[in-house]
């Protein structure tokens, strides 16, 4: 009598003939399954993540290896020239099991090509890239990418020759610098005290003749480092040092009496832009002096950091008609409160006073490239005149350009006001330099500006 399974189905003799038969083909299936599943056919992906042909001297790159279906055994990379090949970087992994991943997914080498160190010469190198998954194909070695990238190595840097420079600034001044490249360069410029100032071409001077424009810091003590640096497109860099003698500067100290009355006559005005502004009334003032004045001071230094190349500008800047001198350039400024001091702040630029609303004028020819409110200095304007040379105009009561507008010297761009934290009706004038503020009278003053820029830039 047949046997009753579990399930309660009867197996007679046939069925034990289907299991006997079922079972074995089931385990020959799953047999071939994981057979094919180890020897999967799919190479590794090699992604270099630079994409150069020409390298300098010291080169970093970096290049990934992936591989989702049995993962990384092995990666390898080598640089090669002529008949030396030499290994710049590489990994050999341990197989973690025969299910999932055997090895990790992606691989990621950093390595440089040191022409110097590696003793490469000039000239076509090969960068060639391995990966080895852990599939069993190919009598367990497994599935390998290769990819060959060919690169010219360029190790030598710029040759930099200096024409001229200012052969005196003074601390919150301007000046020039002039050079000539034995190549194209796509980064150049002069580097003062660690703050990099573009250079912009000077096509008749001659090919590969460039100036630059110099603008230092209102407190420069010293000028420990100053030169002229070239980046090519391989990334050499040439430095050529120069000299430039620093003369002094005095400032002013001022006195500001702040009252309630100013403060609650004004700070409404900055609680839309500044809804974290919180605490007494000093708090707020403090707050906006500092924190905000940083902040107002950067963006500036953002906005004026890339300028046209060509000069634009054109002979001395104008200075605001029939207006006196309220507050001068780098003034000292102490700040009490009920007769007592609770901060100083320096004043980065000029306050000419004038009658109310009075017509601001475009100082020079240029492009208006910010016209917006900007914190305690209010509705502001900037206009890039060229070659690293900016105006300001700030606590404009009303703002009469737009960005991108063209401007001639003499235009009416603004009316004068007291927004921001100004407490009367004035002008807020400013000259910077590459994102510098400096002072405005060397650019009113044309003898000085013939002498001390133009004489060396044409």
């Amino acid at each position: 009598m047949p046997k009753k399974s579990k399930l309660g189905v009867k197996f007679g003799g046939a069925g034990k003939s289907v299991i006997i038969f079922v079972f074995p083909a089931i385990l020959v299936l799953a047999a071939i399954v994981f057979f094919v599943y180890l020897n999967e056919r799919e190479d590794p992906q090699i992604t270099l993540l630079n994409e150069v042909e020409l390298i300098g001297n010291h080169q970093e790159m970096t290049v990934k290896i992936r591989d989702s279906r049995s993962g990384i055994r092995q990666t390898e990379v080598l640089v090669r020239q002529g008949d030396r090949e030499i290994k710049l970087a590489g990994h050999d992994f341990t197989r973690k099991g025969y299910l999932g991943l055997a090895g990790p997914e992606q691989v990621q080498e950093n390595f440089v090509i040191d022409g110097s160190a590696l003793k490469l010469k000039d000239g076509k190198v090969e960068l060639i890239v391995r990966g080895r998954d852990f599939s069993l194909r190919h009598f367990g070695s497994g599935n390998e990418a290769y990819s060959r990238y060919i690169l010219t190595l360029d190790s030598k840097p710029p040759r930099i020759v200096l024409l001229d420079q200012s052969r005196y600034i003074k601390p919150g001044g301007s000046g020039v610098a002039v050079y000539k490249l034995s190549e194209e360069a796509g980064r150049h410029g002069i580097m003062v005290n660690g703050y990099f100032h573009p250079g912009f071409p000077l096509a008749h001077k001659g090919l590969l003749v460039f100036g630059a424009m110099i603008g230092l810091p209102w407190n420069t003590a010293e000028i420990k480092d100053i030169h002229v640096e070239a980046e090519d497109r391989a990334g050499n860099v040439g430095r050529s040092a120069f000299g430039i003698i620093l003369k002094k500067a005095a400032y002013k100290h001022d006195r500001i009496n702040i009252s309630d009355n100013f403060l609650k006559r004004k700070l409404p005005e900055f609680t839309l832009y500044y809804p974290e502004m919180k605490g007494s009334l000093l708090d707020q003032y403090l707050y906006l002096n500092n924190t905000v004045r940083r902040a107002n001071n950067s963006k500036f230094r953002e906005v004026c950091s890339h300028s046209l190349p060509e000069r634009q500008w054109d002979g001395r800047f104008l200075r605001m008609a029939r207006s006196s001198n309220r507050a001068g350039y780098a003034d000292q400024r102490s700040y009490y409160y009920k007769g007592k001091k609770v901060d100083n702040q320096t004043h980065l630029g000029i306050d000419l006073a004038s009658v109310r609303h009075a017509e601001v004028k475009a100082a020079n020819n240029g492009k208006v490239i910010y016209a917006e409110f900007q914190g305690i200095y209010g509705n502001t304007v900037i206009i890039d005149h060229g070659q690293g040379v900016f105006s300001l105009y700030s606590h404009l009561s009303r703002i009469e350009t737009a960005p991108g507008a063209m401007v001639n010297k003499g235009d009416l761009i603004a009316l004068s006001g007291a927004t921001g934290m100004a407490g009367g009706d004035h002008l807020h004038f400013g000259i910077l330099i590459n994102g510098i503020f400096v002072d405005p009278r060397e650019w009113w003053d044309g003898h000085w500006l013939e002498i001390n820029i133009l004489s060396y830039l044409e």
